[in-house]
């Protein structure tokens, strides 16, 4: 795994505790800073206190009355600035149904190539810097 330092402030949003706490160990030594949520309604919070979370990276399937698509449409409306990264391993969104720039990573996914999508614009920058 590349260990990166100033990646991005990240919001891991998912139900299943250890997967979040997978992704954000892997985002945290690969230089982000993270948060976590379990739902939709947790991740809606966390950005309202966290200004600077730059990057959603959320499940589909999550409890509520909001699922992880519902939570990326709603965060690009109030957060258009935010970069959405959806994942689930029970169901392939359409184009149409991700946000404008969305990204879809199908579950499982390696923790090295999530990190990527995230960190790979910093990283960019670092190597020509």
């Amino acid at each position: 795994m590349t260990h990166v330092r100033n990646c991005h402030a990240v919001l891991v949003v998912d139900d299943e505790a250890l997967l979040r706490l997978d992704a954000t160990e892997a985002l945290r030594y690969a230089g982000c800073t993270t948060y976590e949520a379990c739902d939709a309604h947790g991740a809606l919070e966390m950005l309202d206190l966290h200004p600077e979370i730059c990057v959603l990276f959320t499940d589909i399937n999550m409890p509520g009355d909001l699922d992880g698509l519902a939570l990326a449409m709603q965060v690009h409306r109030l957060h258009p600035h935010i970069r959405m990264i959806i994942t689930s391993g029970h169901e392939k969104p359409s184009a149409s149904d991700l946000p404008q720039d969305g990204s879809f990573v199908a579950k499982p996914y390696n923790m090295d190539d999530i990190t990527e999508i995230i960190c790979g614009a910093s990283m960019s920058n670092q190597q020509t810097a």
